[in-house]
């Protein structure tokens, strides 16, 4: 049964990287990572140093994306933002979690083992890759297995001259507000979340107006069909950041001169 990392580039799948090639044999046969389209320069610098580091070692790396639109042009096709009012966050399952699947079934066409970057601490996060029925695939959790925190983590990484950036799209919805000005200082980076943003604001009211024209329908879970807002989202405040600042979410445009 073949292992794979499935590397996210931040600094846990790094870490688990780092304790293969230097601590301890953890038997990786490879390495894959799935490219959202909308990673950081700082990931990208990233992920080149990592394929060095690999064929060095004579490690299979992978780097792979979804099959058609990447995740902006996703999010801008349908004027939406990665947390809809009501909505779940599955960016990471649709962009990376299913493309590593496909491609390992596709690659291997038989069960395999995945080694997933989760600290020690996080042990709830893990109940989120817990295999769904039917599923023969067997998923490790290194970290969790040897007690490393992201405190261990660090140190391991600093012991190798490593500074990982942290690995998220540039529109993250849930980035803290001193990530929001880092990405703001990246003028194309930035240039994408005015495009994001501005997406959902044009498609918000268009959508909703286009439920009420079409006499409010329901479907049977008591949502609007497809392609039809049941609320103006926009409207009623939602942004495409979620931390909110003196009780409501900012637009870009205010986290500009914020």
């Amino acid at each position: 049964m073949k292992r794979i990392l499935s590397f996210g580039a931040g600094k846990d799948s790094t870490a688990i990287l780092i304790l293969h090639l230097f601590v301890e044999d953890l038997d990786i046969d490879h390495v894959v990572f799935a490219d959202t389209g909308a990673e950081s320069k700082g990931t990208y610098q990233h992920i080149e140093f990592i394929k060095d580091l690999c064929a060095d070692a004579d490690l299979p790396f992978h780097h792979i994306a979804r099959d058609g639109e990447n995740i902006i042009e996703w999010c801008e096709r349908l004027g939406i933002v990665p947390v809809m009012p009501g909505g779940s966050h599955i960016c990471s399952k649709k962009f990376k979690g299913d493309v590593i699947q496909k491609w390992a079934a596709e690659k291997f066409n038989e069960p395999v083992t995945y080694l997933i970057g989760i600290e020690a601490n996080e042990t709830r996060r893990a109940k989120r890759f817990t295999p769904p029925k039917g599923d023969e695939n067997i998923y490790e959790y290194p970290l969790i297995e040897r007690g490393f925190d992201r405190d261990d983590c660090d140190r391991l990484l600093k012991t190798y001259g490593l500074d990982v950036p942290k690995s998220s799209c540039v529109f993250c919805p849930f980035m803290s507000p001193e990530e929001i000005k880092t990405i703001r200082n990246d003028p194309d980076a930035w240039q994408v979340v005015r495009r994001i943003e501005h997406a959902f604001e044009t498609t918000s009211p268009r959508k909703h107006q286009a439920w009420i024209d079409a006499g409010k329908p329901l479907n049977a879970g008591g949502r609007a069909p497809k392609g039809n807002w049941r609320k103006d989202s926009w409207a009623e405040g939602s942004r495409l950041f979620v931390r909110k600042v003196d009780g409501r979410q900012l637009s870009v445009s205010e986290w500009e001169v914020a």
